[in-house]
């Protein structure tokens, strides 16, 4: 593992940490001599972890999971110093960070993630066409390799992603939340390898990963880091493969412009008089489930024409619907299950159009 990592603060190669330095750092550690990066005193031992190659700082691994956001850089150094202003994860991603261990991935009295509870539609007949949909990855991804990275894993709640990974040597998750890499741990074992990091600044080598996913993720960083984040996903790709990622135009698709005229004309909010119709709440919230608040922000379509990201993406269709819009327009009794088959059919044929008017467009970047 020890040749794909890098020290998030200084970019050098990361070194396993042997027996004597970890006794040398617990030794500093016991007498209160060490800070980490961004200045909170170091209390407790390190059993595992990593340093930079130039013994600057430190990274702590517990439990399998490795610690590389740069707060958490123990110096090692006082030479070189800290940054404590870049330090810490700004606000809009610790909410991000907070929301995922505090609520997204807890689990339900029936096992579910709350996340999904909220936010996917759960409805066996749509769960057909949202596989169908995730699957379409296969066709642009690498079948095979040694590294598979998974930008925001979460906790590998499904079937599918094994399935992407399936032929890769190793499954890298790397994720802000500790409960989803903890999850993730169980489902993945000794295969996984569980990185604590921030996707606009990758502890990961240069062209080091044979295939890239990132899930519904990039729209949940800074509107203002997002070109950064697709860049990361290009710099550890191998030359020769494709990143795969799912992303959202908001409300600039075409479902929601529907939602909009028909409040227009109506001049009552189509969700409640539908749910008024089904007799039935519909993408309603699972108690206890309302705080903390989750970042998120949607680029359009033009953002994508006008912005450089110093590399050309190509826009298809992912799944051209969300939960909500799922829920209210189409019923199991209304020939549902026939309707959804008919959209993935028009998304295969027509990709580029339903990427462009869809809810979620699939991104590719190709190295």
């Amino acid at each position: 593992m020890e040749e794909i990592l890098i020290c998030p603060v200084t970019r050098e190669q990361l070194q396993a940490l042997t027996g004597d330095e970890l006794a040398q750092i617990n030794r500093s550690i016991a007498q209160k001599e060490l800070v980490f990066y961004d200045g909170r005193p170091v209390l407790r031992g390190l059993t595992a972890g990593y340093r930079s190659a130039k013994g600057g700082y430190a990274y702590a691994q517990e439990e399998g999971i490795l610690y590389l956001l740069r707060k958490d850089a123990v110096v090692l150094a006082p030479a070189v110093g800290r940054r404590e202003a870049r330090a810490n994860l700004r606000e809009e991603k610790q909410k991000v960070q907070q929301y995922y261990d505090q609520v997204g991935w807890q689990k339900d009295e029936e096992g579910q993630y709350v996340d999904y509870q909220k936010f996917a539609d759960q409805r066996p007949f749509f769960q057909e066409y949202a596989s169908r949909s995730y699957l379409r990855l296969k066709k642009y991804l690498r079948s095979q390799g040694t590294y598979f990275l998974d930008v925001a894993s979460g906790p590998i709640a499904g079937a599918n992603a094994l399935t992407l990974s399936r032929a890769f040597a190793f499954h890298i998750c790397v994720d802000l939340s500790r409960r989803a890499l903890v999850e993730a741990k169980t489902k993945l074992g000794e295969k996984g390898i569980y990185l604590l990091a921030d996707i606009t600044n990758l502890p990961l080598r240069d062209e080091s990963m044979d295939a890239v996913i990132s899930i519904s993720t990039i729209f949940h960083v800074p509107a203002d880091e997002q070109g950064r984040a697709f860049q990361e996903l290009h710099r550890v790709l191998r030359s020769g493969g494709t990143a795969a990622v799912t992303y959202s135009w908001g409300n600039e698709f075409l479902p929601a412009k529907l939602m909009h005229f028909l409040n227009s004309i109506l001049g009552k909010r189509p969700k409640a008089l539908l749910e008024s119709l089904w007799g039935k709440n519909l993408g309603s919230v699972p108690p206890g489930s309302a705080v903390p608040s989750l970042y998120f922000h949607a680029h359009p379509y033009s953002w994508f024409n006008r912005n450089n990201l110093g590399f050309e993406v190509q826009i298809l269709s992912l799944s051209s619907l969300n939960q909500i819009h799922s829920q209210l327009f189409i019923q199991p009794w209304l020939f549902g299950r026939q309707i959804l088959r008919m959209i993935f059919a028009l998304e295969e044929k027509f990709p580029r159009f339903f990427g462009r008017w869809g809810q979620h467009p699939l991104i590719l970047i190709r190295k």
